[in-house]
């Protein structure tokens, strides 16, 4: 009875303390605040502008927006020095010089804009031009044949490395120095030894490509187009208001320049994690701490890891491929800090690679593999390795690019075949596959999430559109969000609120819609060119959405502020 009471006093003298004395809470997690007041060039006060803090140290951006007579307040932002700018309208501020922010202490930084922005941004895939689409699916959709140019190499890409694997688009689009070709080419090789229908290189034949690629297509590695833009750049101009301006958006510049966080996830404790498709790493972001871990698998036959395709199962257990040479599916549990590894059988692209996995009810394990045309299921109580041929694919004689996948509600597997324009319906049970075309022209489906009435949602990257696929009747219905050309990739639910979150690729957005209302509200993230594609809302916290961005080298999340 005694330690019953002293536990009692002890919670409601911590609770005082915390009401009274709140910054010495906040002192002991490391944590300050940082507020001012945002000006416009005349003086006036501005509401709805952005402002933006940078702790280059730390590889952490905030992003809030000012309220009433601009004013902004950042709190539980980490001890450190932050350079701060605001942007609004055609003005921004010039960046301030570096503010300590100490733990348990508030610093202020006023600003005013009297400097002209840069061009706006138009919306466009990272790296491209407007008006140039993203990847070979676009392509494929359109009918539209790549040209390769003429030169010694080029009969050896035809006949080697545009069959089995990918279509010739992928090299076209891909803008890379010497040494990241080499770097591919190699790579490419190593698939090839686990594929029953790629063709490896000889030696002489790899430096031939070699020569032939880094003289035809030279450039940046992200695909070039046109110089870096000025981070600001893809900011609105309109003054943002009403509940687009309840958020603060988080930005984490990995460590690694060439890891490429290709997917998101997060547990149950609210962590984001990423699959590093270059780096070879999973890695986590804390959003108590903003600490960023990495981890790496088990060691395998090659150092070559190409890890994708992340997704939590029950028990905060991780699911995640490592579709590079190795070829094999990993479980990552995260309580017990333990991997385990499922090797995977030769496939016919050899590199059985996706970017899409989901956990069935049932305890199956399921992932879209691209260039293969299949779907594939593993058992894991059995290990056993299942491969589904997706019909379009078969027909068409090429891939049918299964990208996103969602389990709706009646446990049925929904597919987008991203090349053909259509939806794919698997039976998990018999393993048939129903096809259903989709209502919009180039459409490009994308990636889905299932919302809490089993109805699924998908990402219409070509059409900027979102479109709904109700499971009882697959009938399709599309709708289109404020921002043109967004480039919507994918589509996640908050299944507490029946809310769809959807990332805008193309314009740096993330947006959500209310489907009873049809009504959308959209969050612009801190940089241009940040490359949301992936989404995935914190179930325990809907109001946090994780993001990540391949191309940019950088992770984060949108969470709106009461």
């Amino acid at each position: 009875m005694f330690k019953q009471i002293h536990s009692q006093i002890v919670v409601v003298v911590l609770a005082l303390i915390a009401l009274l004395y709140p910054h010495l809470v906040q002192a002991q997690d490391n944590t300050g605040s940082l507020h001012g007041v945002v000006k416009n060039s005349s003086g006036a006060p501005l509401s709805g502008a952005f402002v933006k803090m940078k702790n280059a140290e730390r590889r952490l951006s905030f992003l809030i927006i000012t309220q009433a007579q601009g004013r902004y307040s950042a709190n539980k932002l980490p001890a450190g020095k932050y350079v701060v700018q605001a942007i609004g309208g055609d003005y921004q501020s010039e960046p301030s010089a570096p503010v300590d922010v100490a733990a348990g202490r508030s610093a202020t930084v006023d600003l005013s804009l009297t400097t002209m922005r840069a061009d706006q941004l138009l919306g466009a895939w990272p790296g491209r031009l407007p008006g140039q689409r993203g990847g070979e699916a676009e392509a494929a959709t359109r009918g539209q044949a790549p040209r390769l140019p003429e030169g010694e190499g080029k009969q050896i890409v035809e006949a080697k490395c545009a069959v089995g694997c990918h279509d010739a688009q992928r090299v076209v689009r891909l803008r890379a120095n010497r040494d990241r070709w080499e770097e591919v080419i190699r790579n490419m090789r190593l698939y090839a030894q686990g594929s029953t229908l790629a063709k490896d290189l000889t030696d002489q034949e790899a430096r031939v490509v070699l020569d032939y690629v880094a003289t035809n297509f030279s450039g940046s590695r992200a695909g070039g187009g046109r110089p870096k833009p000025d981070p600001n750049s893809r900011l609105p101009r309109t003054l943002l208001q009403g509940e687009a301006t309840k958020y603060i958006a988080v930005e984490y510049e990995l460590p690694n320049p060439d890891a490429e966080p290709h997917e998101v996830t997060v547990d149950s404790e609210g962590n984001g994690w990423v699959s590093q498709r270059r780096g070879g790493h999973l890695g986590s972001l804390d959003p108590k701490t903003l600490v960023y871990t990495q981890i790496a698998p088990p060691p395998a036959p090659s150092k070559h890891l190409r890890l994708n395709a992340i997704r939590i199962g029950p028990n905060n257990k991780l699911w995640l491929v490592d579709g590079g040479p190795n070829r094999r599916w990993l479980s990552y549990d995260t309580r017990a800090r333990e991997f385990s590894v499922f090797e995977l059988p030769k496939t016919k692209s050899g590199n059985a690679s996706g970017n899409t996995m989901r956990v069935h009810p049932n305890g199956t394990v399921w992932m879209n593999s691209i260039g293969a045309n299949q779907v594939i299921r593993l058992d894991p109580k059995t290990r056993q390795f299942t491969f589904f041929e997706v019909p379009a694919g078969v027909k068409a004689g090429r891939t049918a690019n299964p990208y996103g996948m969602a389990i709706a509600g009646d446990g049925k597997i929904w597919i987008a075949e991203n090349a053909v324009n259509q939806m794919g319906r698997i039976d998990p049970v018999t393993g048939k596959i129903d096809e259903f075309e989709i209502p919009v022209k180039e459409a490009v489906p994308r990636k889905m999430g299932t919302d809490a009435e089993g109805n699924i949602w998908v990402g219409l990257h070509g059409a900027g559109k979102l479109m709904k696929i109700d499971y009882k009747t697959t009938k399709m219905t599309v709708y289109t969000p404020p921002s043109e050309d967004a480039g919507l990739y994918l589509a996640d639910v908050d299944l507490k609120h029946n809310l769809i979150w959807v990332s805008l690729q193309h314009v740096d957005k993330i947006a959500r819609f209310d489907p009873k209302t049809e009504t959308w509200v959209e969050f612009p993230l801190a940089s241009a060119e940040s490359d949301a594609r992936r989404i995935e809302v914190d179930q325990n916290n809907p109001n946090r959405v994780w993001w990540s961005g391949n191309l940019s080298n950088r992770m984060g999340y949108v969470e709106l502020l009461n």
